[in-house]
């Protein structure tokens, strides 16, 4: 009899395992094919904005590099980084005056300026030398012109005298020599006074010429200090006291002392693709994303759009757009990295899918029944636009038209419907899938997962069974 009742008691074990795993298979799918678990979402019903992304780099709306334009040892650096300076209001009550960024050596400048003064000096005394001589010269000029028609009136009378046979030929020709002799010294003299009277004018260009070295002197001496340009920040110093600094040349730009900007307005210098930038135009919005706060979006609009292009470190070609922040309400500062989308375009009532769900086939790989929904224009093209649906549990390529996107969303305009169930993740999986695969969606999967009897067998094959640390009970 107790043979009976354990022959009894394995039975009812078996059988009761047969239909527990009889149940697992069933719920499982009954053997066959396990269908891909997918993310499915309804085509959203609203507006796209269209966007324009680019990377950029923060800067100052006035940005000033200071320069020497003398070169010349650096004595004086009343500011460091990070200091205020102001270029002055001498219009104020009582008149601010402007920071003195730095002071040069101006020893040799000075000199120089010494120098020309004195030359201008010297040609001063020249020119008043050269006037008393000319005063001189129209003196004797007087003289000699009165000498002359002296003679003259002797040469008559000795014309007459020669004509009634009272004088010899000989004192004739005396009295002739004599007018001849003072003409030519009129003459010379003339000569000389106007060789005086240009002489003086050529001394007077050059004292304005030393007039101008004495400017030019004094413009140099005055670029031993300088001064602030702009109301603004010290944002970068990059030399100390003592250290020579030097003048630009044509293959060398010079020492930049210092960089002083505006921190007021901040700028994003946006290098946008030449593809896009036909799309952009002053005076639109933006969101800007700077690395060194991640989880900010900071408002800008478009301030200027460059008219020629650039070449990026890759060779690309460019157009650098400026973007002013707009109330950034943070400390941004001069380098730092952003992202910036510009809003190019907006589209209403309009059917949204993730830009992701939608995939390009190939026309000749799609089945038949699909392509045939395709146009004739399409049909020619070696790719199409599809997304996949959830239709009877099986993933169902659905040819779309699409229009206008930006970097997660994408215009349907045809093909769908606001019911449809679009597949439209993960994209591992959106990769690899085929027409009428089976999927599910996931979070029904979920559901079905948070509903089974938590003594069921696990799915896992590695999962420990509570079963075999149980004594068998006959």
């Amino acid at each position: 009899m107790r043979k009976l009742w354990i022959v009894i008691i394995i039975v009812l074990i078996i059988l009761g395992l047969g239909a527990g795993g009889f149940l697992v298979m069933k719920r499982r799918g009954g053997g066959g094919p396990k269908p891909t678990a997918v993310r499915v979402e309804h085509p959203a019903e609203g507006k796209l904005i269209e966007y324009v992304s680019a990377p950029g780099e923060i800067e100052p709306r006035s940005n000033v590099e200071i320069s020497a334009k003398v070169s010349a040892r650096v004595i004086a650096l009343p500011y460091e980084e990070g200091d205020t300076v102001t270029k002055g209001d001498p219009n104020a009550n009582p008149p601010i005056p402007p920071s003195v960024l730095l002071r040069l050596d101006s020893k040799d400048l000075e000199s120089q300026l010494v120098s020309a003064e004195a030359s201008r000096a010297a040609q001063a005394a020249q020119i008043e030398v050269e006037k008393a001589r000319i005063e001189s010269q129209k003196a004797n000029l007087v003289g000699l012109k009165a000498s002359l028609e002296q003679a003259r009136r002797d040469l008559q009378r000795q014309t007459e005298l020669l004509k009634t046979k009272d004088i010899s030929q000989v004192t004739f020709d005396q009295a002739a020599l004599t007018v001849d002799d003072k003409e030519a010294q009129y003459r010379g003299s003339e000569h000389n006074l106007l060789a005086s009277e240009l002489n003086l004018r050529v001394l007077e260009h050059n004292l304005d010429a030393a007039d101008a070295r004495i400017d030019q002197a004094k413009e140099a001496l005055s670029y031993t200090t300088i001064v602030s340009p702009i109301d603004g920040v010290v944002t970068r110093l990059n030399a100390e006291v003592g250290e020579m600094v030097m003048t630009g040349t044509m293959n060398n730009p010079g020492t930049v002392i210092m960089v002083v900007g505006d921190l007021s307005e901040m700028l994003v210098l946006a290098q946008v693709d030449e593809a896009d930038v036909g799309k952009l135009a002053v005076g639109q919005t933006a969101r800007v994303h700077v690395q060194a706060w991640p989880d900010k979006v900071f408002n800008g609009v478009v301030r200027t759009v460059a008219l020629s292009h650039k070449f990026g470190n890759q060779g690309t070609k460019y157009y650098e757009t400026e973007v002013l922040l707009v109330d950034p309400n943070e400390q941004v500062f001069t380098g730092m990295t952003a992202d910036v989308d510009i809003a190019v375009a907006e589209h209403g009532d309009v059917l949204i899918v993730p830009s992701q769900a939608v995939l390009g086939r190939k026309v000749d790989e799609l089945p038949v029944k699909i392509r045939d929904q395709l146009s004739e224009q399409d049909k020619r093209k070696a790719f199409a636009s599809i997304v996949y649906c959830l239709k009877d549990d099986k993933a169902i390529a659905t040819p779309v038209q699409i229009g206008a996107s930006n970097t997660t969303q994408t215009v349907v305009l045809s093909g769908l419907s606001a019911e449809d169930l679009v597949v439209t993740g993960p994209y591992k999986e959106l990769e690899g899938l085929r027409h009428e695969r089976l999927i599910v969606d996931e979070r029904e999967q979920q559901k079905e997962k948070e509903g089974e009897d938590p003594n069921a067998p696990s799915d896992d094959p590695n999962a420990l069974s509570d079963e075999k640390d149980e004594p068998n009970t006959p």
